[in-house]
């Protein structure tokens, strides 16, 4: 096991044990399936040792593949602490910036304040990346975060924006027909179990089981069009139901759903200029953003 070649082939092993499957390892890794596929039997077959079972259709590490992924995860730790060492030492005010945030915030803050930036540093290209699931900055997944969060993780540099409220929406068409009853007799919109644990449901889940709530959908974007066509209540980000007329609210925020804006960015990254100044922005731009909900 002396080559790079085989050095690369344990960062494989490592992310088809992290993701389940090769289709996740190739995406990851930026190969295709059928090499991702021929590069594990080849390492099998140089091995003699089976590194992984199969079973309800995901691939499952025996103990040599374990062995082998430790291994693994542990080249992909340092090579990524050194890329973030060497981005951190970038001092030219250009380049990408990666942001990764939710559905609710790229619909209703950030498009202007990423105007903004573009206007202010016309050499730094934006990427904007909505995942509803926090990026993870310690793998470079991206360099800045904007997301709604309680406990930030204690690796990144955090910057506290604003409270985030949550509160109950309807369509004016739908709350005119329906205002007279109790919440647990509404027609109710909310998010899919691919978010299970949300302070929305958990809450929700007392109102009304999930099983019994007839719309359910994988982001609070969708929630909220579901909202607007009158399907039902739902719980949205204030940041959201205030965006559009056409919903009101129903009755006062709930404080048990009550989250907070954070900005996020890896320590390594911080003085990278063009990291900075768009972190800065960002810093500045949402906090007066927030503003018009407090």
């Amino acid at each position: 096991m002396q080559s790079v070649e085989n050095l690369n082939d344990l960062r494989l092993v490592a992310w088809i044990a992290e993701t389940g499957s090769l289709a996740g390892a190739a995406r990851r890794l930026g190969l295709n399936h059928a090499t991702v596929f021929r590069r594990l039997n080849q390492l099998e077959a140089e091995t003699g040792v089976r590194l992984f079972e199969r079973s309800a259709g995901r691939y499952h590490a025996t103990p040599a593949g374990e062995e082998l992924m430790r291994a693994g995860a542990e080249l992909d730790a340092i090579a990524t602490s050194a890329m973030l060492r060497v981005a951190g030492a970038d001092l030219r005010p250009s380049g990408l910036v990666r942001i990764s945030t939710t559905d609710s915030l790229a619909l209703t803050l950030l498009p202007p304040i990423l105007a903004l930036c573009r206007q202010r540093y016309p050499q730094i290209r934006l990427t904007l990346e909505v995942d509803n699931k926090s990026a993870n900055l310690s793998k470079r997944d991206a360099d800045i975060a904007v997301r709604p969060t309680i406990t930030p993780p204690d690796y990144l540099i955090g910057k506290h924006i604003a409270p985030l409220e949550f509160c109950i929406y309807a369509a004016a068409s739908y709350f005119a027909s329906h205002a007279d009853l109790p919440l647990e007799q509404h027609e109710w919109i909310a998010l899919d179990d691919a978010h299970s644990g949300h302070r929305s449901l958990r809450w929700l889940d007392n109102i009304l089981p999930l099983d019994e709530v007839g719309y359910r959908s994988s982001s609070f974007g969708l929630v909220q069009q579901a909202c607007l066509q009158g399907i039902g209540l739902a719980i949205l980000p204030c940041i959201l139901g205030d965006a559009s007329d056409a919903l009101q609210r129903v009755g006062e925020p709930i404080p048990e759903c009550a989250a907070a804006l954070w900005l996020l960015i890896h320590p390594d990254l911080r003085e990278t200029t063009r990291v900075k100044a768009v972190f800065q922005l960002l810093h500045e731009e949402l906090g007066r953003a927030m503003m018009r909900f407090s």
